[in-house]
């Protein structure tokens, strides 16, 4: 997979970004992750592009063990705030 110098410049920045919020060693086991994400310009775009890019970066920084292990997921449109806001919450193995 061909990865541009601008995407890898950006995961790069992402990796240490979210590495650096991590408190208490990230979640181990099963979790729910919720995205708030800001358009960044007018054009049309999907949503659904943006998760696994994200996915991937909380992986690479050890925020979460494996991204197979999320068994709730949501994302939205935000009119503001950061462009990517990401909250987990880990699922206790009674959880459904």
């Amino acid at each position: 997979m061909y990865r541009s110098p601008k995407y890898a410049a950006w995961r790069t920045a992402a990796i240490w970004q979210t590495a650096v919020q991590v408190k208490g060693g990230g979640i181990k086991g099963r979790y729910k992750a919720t995205f708030h994400f800001v358009r960044p310009d007018k054009r049309q775009r999907d949503l659904d592009n943006l998760l696994k890019a994200a996915m991937d970066v909380l992986v690479t920084a050890k925020v979460v063990e494996n991204d197979c292990l999320c068994e709730w997921l949501e994302a939205r449109w935000v009119p503001e705030g950061p462009q990517c806001l990401i909250m987990l919450e880990a699922l206790d193995e009674n959880s459904d």
